[in-house]
């Protein structure tokens, strides 16, 4: 008597299941230095970032596609093994994921503002590119919850549309803040709704999730980047050339209030990398407190940049000694460029 020997495919599928931890330990290994590799490629290449479009369109195509036969095929048991269509599908999510957040973060990173709110933001996308990587938790965290999907897919787009939009469709940074927000929300509600079903109380809890997500991101704008735009070169003056823009006696990083006369002025260079319009305004701090917010500035970005420049009325007299801080921000709030000055309590 003989007995049947299994075939080719239940032998494979054996050998997957009890090796499938280390797999994907391995491949997690992997994905994390792929995401090194493309954060290193994807430095000033501007012109791929169209194509996070694409990959943002797949993404949310795969996760509403697959939300609900995913959390069918969890069942009440998130730590069971998924069938074979489920972890391939769950797959190609993740990788989508991986390649769209670390291509996100060299962009982020260059708008991102040393000491302020908006270091937040390249943090989180940061580490959800880290957790990305880590395919079994990554992994039974999309399966099993709704809610974390809708989320996690809701913050990657805001950050895709937020760098997307001013360099399409040429919209100001704050616009697109707002409209990046609004989107992002709007594609995670079918994602929610697909995924969980009928039971409402999960989809509530999902809805008011995503719109918390919104709301923050358009209540507090600081805590964003305003990509594209980021601060070149910021020289504190004791006043400005009209006509050309150029300081009248550069300050260098400190001065005293004889220096700084007839006012104390700041002549900012600022980065974009193609047509856009924008909004900016400064906003001027002495040892914390705001002294002065400048009027409202509008730009048209263009390759090359633009230069914006304020200073403080000469009829206030030399400036005070103390720390001075220049915030510049966008129309919104949002925070790129901050320049520093000692003024220093003596005359010369």
């Amino acid at each position: 008597m003989t007995l049947d020997r299994p075939s080719l495919r239940e032998r494979a599928g054996r050998f997957w299941h009890r090796h499938r931890a280390l797999m994907w330990t391995l491949h997690s290994v992997w994905a994390l230095a792929t995401g090194i590799a493309v954060i290193w490629l994807a430095r000033e290449r501007y012109g791929f970032v169209k194509w996070v479009a694409l990959f943002i369109a797949l993404t949310w195509v795969s996760t509403l596609f697959f939300g609900r036969r995913t959390v069918d095929d969890v069942g009440s048991d998130p730590t069971r093994p998924p069938g074979l269509g489920t972890e391939l599908s769950s797959y190609l999510t993740r990788i989508m994921y991986q390649e769209t957040l670390f291509f996100l973060i060299p962009f982020y990173a260059y708008s991102t503002v040393v000491r302020s709110p908006n270091v937040i933001f390249l943090l989180l996308i940061g580490g959800l590119a880290t957790l990305s990587c880590l395919d079994l938790p990554f992994d039974r965290l999309l399966r099993s919850s709704a809610t974390f999907g809708a989320i996690f897919f809701g913050t990657v787009a805001f950050a895709a549309l937020n760098l997307l939009l001013p360099l399409v469709f040429e919209m100001s940074p704050s616009t697109s803040l707002r409209a990046a927000a609004l989107g992002a929300f709007a594609s995670a509600v079918p994602i929610a709704l697909r995924a969980a079903g009928l039971d409402l109380r999960r989809v509530a809890a999902t809805v008011v999730a995503a719109g918390g997500l919104t709301a923050t991101a358009i209540a507090f704008p600081a805590t964003v980047p305003a990509v594209p735009l980021r601060l070149d070169t910021a020289t504190f003056a004791a006043d400005v050339d009209r006509t050309t823009l150029e300081p009248i006696r550069d300050l260098g990083e400190s001065a005293t209030p004889a220096q700084a006369t007839p006012r104390l002025a700041l002549i900012a260079r600022v980065f974009a990398p193609g047509d856009l319009p924008a909004t900016v305004h400064l906003d001027w701090y002495r040892d914390g407190r705001l002294e002065r917010t400048s009027r409202e500035i509008d730009i048209t970005a263009h390759e090359d940049g633009f230069r914006v420049w304020d200073g403080m009325p000469a009829s206030a007299g030399p400036p005070a000694p103390g720390d001075w801080r220049v915030v510049l921000r966008t129309r919104s709030g949002a925070i790129f460029g901050v320049a520093s000055i000692r003024i220093e309590d003596g005359t010369t």
